[in-house]
């Protein structure tokens, strides 16, 4: 992997952190503020799912259509099992922790080790 690619890793990386708190906040607002949390979310979840394969992390691609899935099952009008806003909010924050986790693991990883400072 050549340094180039490894600096896009890096600030993608420290980007989703950013990116992981305001799922979580997102999350939390669905049983609140439903109407601008689920569409905030519904974005968050897609971009994730085509960037993190794009750049080497296939675990994060996973985890965002895992979200998207959940998002879209609420949407599903027909769907026997259709969440509450409280259970969809429930699982996302359960997945959004996997991502927490995933992305510290690629941080600690040999592969990625931190940017030296400017």
């Amino acid at each position: 992997m050549d340094d180039d690619m490894r600096d896009l890793q890096r600030d993608y990386l420290a980007d989703l952190r950013q990116t992981v708190v305001q799922m979580r906040e997102h999350g939390r607002g669905l049983t609140s503020n439903f109407k601008s949390a689920f569409p905030a979310l519904l974005f968050l979840a897609h971009q994730l799912k085509g960037s993190g394969g794009s750049l080497g992390f296939p675990r994060i691609s996973e985890l965002a259509r895992k979200m998207s899935e959940e998002l879209n099952l609420f949407l599903d009008e027909e769907h026997a099992s259709r969440p509450t806003p409280e259970e969809l909010s429930q699982t996302l924050m359960a997945l959004s922790g996997e991502l927490e986790s995933e992305i510290a693991a690629l941080w600690s990883a040999a592969a990625m080790p931190p940017r030296p400072s400017d």
